[in-house]
């Protein structure tokens, strides 16, 4: 196998999920390959044996490809009423963009029943973590490679005569429209145009006939309310 084709198998078969933050958030980088929870069992294994080969990557412990479905660019267009025809016909709504792989891991003569079972607890014990802690997915396809995706789904995907039960697992990844980082920006930019503008005096607040002179229903009120305050003040002579 050349050195170009074992790093295409490594990147995109091997390990093409990527934990970042969350777990992997004292690892150098914040980011932790899929392959170091995946291989880890069947490493041990094979170390114990005596016949550990991490250059045959033919032999590890689970193979990666993506399913057909997976949405580069997702747009709906808006069903609600427009002031008008041009508006209307230019009106699209993102949708967060999908990404399913895989991910096939048989019991063969490299990968023993209790390897498998110990790999797959290891595994869920990961997972489970790195979602209570926010943790977010790097996924790597041939075409595209997603960043800050969300883990929504990991189901048993084997076929019915399949003779090995739970071979096959798909993973099911949606890269939200809002990042944790573009909230934090959002939220600057809102918080730095209340700093620089022009500040509200505190009696046009606490003043309650200029409050409620604010809205529809309160410009009646308020002048109920300021006749009424004239009223007292002429009665004690102030």
């Amino acid at each position: 196998m050349s050195f170009t084709r074992e790093i295409y198998t490594l990147g995109f078969e091997i390990s093409p999920v990527i934990l970042c933050a969350g777990v992997a958030e004292g690892i150098p980088g914040g980011m932790l390959p899929i392959v170091a929870i995946t291989q880890s069992a069947s490493f041990v294994t094979g170390l114990l044996g005596g016949s550990i080969n991490l250059i045959d990557l033919d032999k590890y412990f689970c193979h990666w490809r993506p399913v057909q479905g997976a949405t580069m660019i997702d747009y709906d267009i808006a069903r609600y009423p427009f002031a008008n025809q041009r508006v209307a016909a230019n009106a699209l709504l993102a949708q967060p963009n999908r990404i399913a792989l895989l991910m096939d891991a048989p019991v063969n003569e490299n990968t023993g029943a209790m390897t498998k079972l110990v790999t797959f607890s290891a595994l869920q014990a990961v997972l489970q973590a790195h979602a209570n802690l926010g943790g977010t997915f790097i996924v790597a396809t041939p075409s595209l490679i997603y960043s800050h995706c969300i883990l929504r789904t990991v189901k048993d995907a084997s076929p019915g005569s399949e003779g090995l039960p739970q071979r096959s697992w798909l993973w099911e990844f949606e890269q939200p429209l809002i990042t944790e980082k573009d909230a934090e920006r959002a939220t600057n930019t809102f918080v730095n145009k209340i700093d620089s503008g022009e500040k509200v005096t505190s009696s046009a607040w606490t003043n309650t006939a200029n409050a409620l002179g604010n809205t529809a229903l309160g410009g009646s009120v308020s002048d109920v309310v300021s006749g009424l305050i004239g009223k007292l003040q002429g009665a004690f002579g102030l």
